[in-house]
This record gives C-alpha cells, structure tokens and sequence, in this order.
C-alpha cells in the first residue's frame, strides 16, 4: 500500500506557507528589537523607491529585493489567515496544473507587479505594503482563466463568480479600507489588482 503525503499541499506552495507562518511567529514571539530591523526592509514603501537613485547601492538593492520580499510578512492574524486560505486552496491547483517553472514565474510576476502598481499609486508616501495578496490574487485569476478555458458550466460559473467577487471586495476596500473586514488598516487593492490583471495575462493554461 502506497503511503500518502501528510499535506496534500505540491512542495512550493506547501514551503511558501511555512515561510510565512514562521515570519508571523517570529513577530508575534521575538523582541520587536530582534526582528524589527529586517522586517523594515523587507517590506515595500513607495518613499524609498522615490529617492532610489539616491541610496548606497547596496541600500538600493535591499530595497529592489523588497518587491518580492514583501510578501511573506503578515502582522495581522487575519491577514495571514486570508492570504493562507485563498493560497492554499488556489495555489495548489496552479502549481499541479503549470508545473514549479511556470508556477514560481507566476508567483514572482504577480508579487512584483502587485508591488508596481501599489508604489505608483501611493508614489512618495510612508506607506508599508506586506503580505501576500497580490501572488494570492494572481493565483486566482490564473485559477479563472484555467476554469474559463474548459468545457465545464460550473467551472465557468465559479471562474466569473470569483471574479465578480474580486471586483466587489476591491471596491469595497476602496471605500472602506480594512474596516470591510474589521481590520484598522488600510488595505492594498491597488496592489490586488495588479497581482489580479498579472495572474489573468499569465495564467494562459497548458497546451494538450
């Protein structure tokens, strides 16, 4: 008898989700002195990319490297428990579906476009962008395309559902920032939409 994996989770996202519950740990059980440091710098502020050319080249790398290192921190236990579920659940099906090439390609283009658009949006301004809900977003809408792509009406209906779903949460977010979901903060859809519209144009699914 063959045995079965513990987690039915495929190897990245599985150890993508372990990172990220780690780097929540450490914040939540560490002296704010221990990790605050490296925290600042992984995450994205729009004011540092403004006066980039400024910056010691080594800071300017830090801070270049922040585009994709940004989103294995959460605060929030909310925030991680979100961008955990959607991850997992949608994660896994692009990672079965395009393979580890394809789905670390997706992976790093949504988290960095997600990050684009949110420093364009906000250009200048200490704001703090963590988290990952822009690869999670792409995840999904590459989740949409994949479903879209078949000759199956409930796929299709669950494919324009989420994406509808997508558009509403995001207006809301808009308009209420984290208050939407009782969270006091303001939360990034400039940056879920982004990771979104990046996730739509890669998640072109496999040929037979």
């Amino acid at each position: 008898m063959s045995r079965q994996p513990i987690f039915n989770v495929p190897p990245i996202t599985l150890w993508l989700s372990g990172v990220m519950i780690a780097i929540f740990a450490a914040l939540h059980l560490l002296p704010e002195a221990a990790w605050d440091p490296v925290i600042v710098r992984m995450a994205v502020i729009p004011a540092r990319f403004a006066s980039l050319d400024q910056l010691p080249p080594l800071d300017a790398l830090t801070v270049i490297a922040s585009l994709v290192f940004y989103a294995l921190v959460h605060y929030e236990p909310i925030h991680l428990i979100a961008n955990l579920g959607f991850f997992l659940a949608f994660g896994s099906v692009c990672e079965r579906h395009y393979g580890p090439r394809r789905y670390t390609v997706l992976l790093l283009v949504t988290t960095v476009v997600a990050a684009l658009v949110q420093i364009a949006a906000s250009w200048g301004e200490v704001t703090t962008l963590i988290g990952a809900s822009g690869a999670v977003s792409g995840c999904i809408a590459a989740f949409c395309r994949l479903a879209l792509a078949r000759h199956d009406p409930a796929g299709r209906r669950l494919a324009l559902n989420l994406i509808g779903f997508t558009i509403i949460a995001n207006a809301l977010f808009a308009l209420m920032g984290g208050g939407f979901i009782g969270v006091d903060a303001q939360i990034a859809w400039q940056a879920h939409i982004g990771g979104f519209l990046a996730g739509l144009v890669l998640g072109a699914p496999r040929r037979a």
